[in-house]
Parts: structure tokens; C-alpha cells; sequence
């Protein structure tokens, strides 16, 4: 696991360098079948090929499942998971919320996650069963325990026409009734980092894709903090359409808002 996490960090770090570097630059931007809210451009593919030269340098036989790539099959046990960059849109229009996000699973199970915010020089990290850490140090989840003394974070799905997008509407007017302040970054692996160290209470969102969250629902989990579907069944590789992070404390309230809102 020394040198899994070794990898996985220098080439995050690598990567959040690279993204910094054409932060400010002129590129070409295109847009995946979703249509221009789904765009990406030569930076996050260059991350990538960042990223993925690192794993199979050190790691030729192991499978991996990248965003821009997608899948390579190599019936290995392990499988890296890479989102090259995380809040795109961000990065298109400069907003300096954005992240590099890599997780190792062995079989289907998260074993290792990473995940880097290059503008903050955060790296934060976690091995299954060893604790979640900010640049080297362990962090943990916040202890509130009142809805109304949270903030929170949501994320949304690109397409606007899913049931995912509808549910997720629903979720951030109900949370944003009952809570002290809710907020949208655009970085789902950020976000799961911050409910992490304690920044946010909790985070939900649907229609988010494997490499989205991988990485951030063990770094949660090892904080202290619990991940479920919007029903309260735990994480799974199989189900992974919807995911409420928290604190563990503010759960079953949030669960029991979101339960209300069906009811409706």
C-alpha cells in the first residue's frame, strides 16, 4: 500500500501542476454527448495521460477505468479509478474550485483515495482502515448534530432531463429550508473532502459517474463519516447512482428530510 499511495500522490500532484499551468491559457473546448454542459478540453486530457503514464509505469497489469479514456481491462484485481479533473466547467471559466481525483479499488472494493485541489495545495488522502488525511496530517468530520446549524453541499447531474437531476432540485430546496446554508461548488471530490475535514456537515448528488466520488467516499468514511444512498442503504460499487455524505451525526435527519420530500 507504500508505494500504491506513493504513485497515486505524485501523480495527482503532477496533474494539479499541469492544470495550474494552463489555468490561464487559450484552449479548445468540446463538448461529450450531453452537449455544452458536459464539455472538456486538451487540459484534462493532458492530466490524464499525466496520471495513467505514472500508474503503467509502475503498475502495467492492472486495469483502469479513466473519464476521458475510459476502461482498460486487464482482469487484474486491481482497477484505478482517474478523474483527471474535477469541476471542468470550473476550470473553463477560471473559477479556482477544481480537483484531481484517483482511487485504487481491489476487486470492488475502495482500498486507496486521492484527491487533489491544486489551487489550495491540498492533498487529501486515505488507505482503507488506516484514516483520512490533509496533507499528512488526519482529519476528521465535524461533530454538529442539528440540521439547522449545518451547511451543506449538493452536486447535480448533466443532464437536465434525468429523474437524477429532478430528485437532486428537490433535495437542494428541502436542504435549503432545513439547514444553516447550503452551497454548489462543482466539485464533487472536493466537496466529499470538506464534509471530511469538517467544512461541510454533509453533501449529497445524483447521476455522478464512478470517478466523480470514488476517491472522496473513502477519504469520508475513513474521517468517521457515513455514505449511503438517499434511502439509507451503504455504498456499493453496484448501486452508485445516489450518494449522501455526512457527518454520521446529521444522517438519518437528512434521510428522513429526503423521505418527506417523496411523500410529498
Amino acid at each position: 500500500m507504500t508505494e500504491f499511495i506513493e504513485v497515486a500522490r505524485q501523480a495527482a500532484y503532477q496533474a494539479g501542476e499541469f492544470l495550474l499551468s494552463n489555468l490561464d491559457g487559450v484552449r479548445e473546448i468540446r463538448c461529450k454527448e450531453e452537449g455544452p454542459r458536459n464539455p472538456y478540453s486538451q487540459v484534462d486530457t493532458g492530466a490524464e495521460s499525466i496520471i495513467l503514464k505514472a500508474i503503467n509505469d509502475t503498475f502495467p497489469e492492472h486495469s483502469f477505468i479513466s473519464e476521458e479514456r475510459g476502461r482498460k481491462d486487464t482482469f487484474s484485481d486491481y482497477t484505478w479509478v482517474v478523474d483527471p479533473l474535477d469541476g471542468t466547467i470550473n476550470f473553463i471559466h477560471k473559477y479556482r474550485n477544481f480537483g484531481v481525483s484517483i482511487s485504487l479499488l481491489y476487486r470492488e472494493d475502495i482500498i486507496l483515495g486521492v484527491v487533489y485541489n491544486p489551487v489550495m495545495d491540498e492533498m487529501f488522502t486515505a488507505v482503507k482502515g488506516d484514516g483520512a488525511y490533509l496533507n499528512g496530517r488526519r482529519i476528521q468530520v465535524s461533530k454538529t448534530r442539528k440540521l439547522e446549524e449545518s451547511l451543506l453541499a449538493a452536486g447535480f447531474p448533466y443532464d437536465r432531463h434525468s429523474e437524477a437531476f429532478s430528485i437532486s432540485v428537490k433535495h437542494f430546496v428541502r436542504l435549503a429550508r432545513d439547514s444553516q446554508a447550503i452551497r454548489r461548488d462543482g466539485s464533487t471530490a472536493l466537496s466529499l473532502c470538506s464534509v471530511a475535514c469538517g467544512r461541510y456537515d454533509g453533501f449529497c448528488v445524483a447521476g455522478n459517474e464512478l470517478w466523480d466520488y470514488a476517491a472522496g467516499i473513502l477519504i469520508v468514511t475513513e474521517a468517521g463519516g457515513r455514505v449511503t444512498d438517499f434511502r439509507g442503504k451503504p455504498f456499493h460499487l453496484n448501486n452508485r447512482n445516489e450518494i449522501l455524505a455526512s457527518n454520521g451525526n446529521i444522517h438519518r435527519i437528512m434521510l428522513e428530510s429526503f423521505r418527506d420530500e417523496r411523500a410529498r
